[in-house]
């Protein structure tokens, strides 16, 4: 048994709150809820949203900068994968691969996270 096997298969809006609990519950697990979390309160850690780090000098960032980057961007593709884990092949043709984390959650809800039938029905 995978360590994400308890995520259910996201195929429309019916399913969308159990989706998105089982991959909230998968992303707090490795640490990475922040990247698509809209949190604002920099003392909780755990919701606080994670954005890019900028370099104080973006055409000279600093080997620390540089590293600091490299390790949000590595934790990106880390979220993308577990929310990318499971979505249907119709659904996964909505996110662009370019997008952040945060992007594509926000996709997902703004797509999924209604029970509104013309907002189904646009699909």
């Amino acid at each position: 048994m995978g360590k994400y096997d308890h995520i259910i298969e996201l195929t429309g809006s019916e399913d969308f709150a159990s989706w998105q609990r089982s991959v909230t519950l998968a992303l707090q697990g490795d640490g990475l809820c922040n990247h698509c979390s809209n949190g604002t309160d920099p003392n909780n850690l755990s919701d606080f949203k994670s954005t890019i780090p900028v370099a104080a000098i973006p055409t000279a960032p600093t080997s620390a900068e540089k590293q600091e980057i490299k390790e949000w961007i590595k934790e990106d593709a880390q979220a993308k994968g577990i929310i990318c884990r499971q979505l249907s092949p119709v659904i996964q043709s909505l996110l662009d691969e370019n997008l952040s984390a945060h992007e594509q959650w926000d996709t997902l809800a703004q797509h999924f996270g209604c029970l509104d039938l013309n907002a189904q029905f646009e699909l």
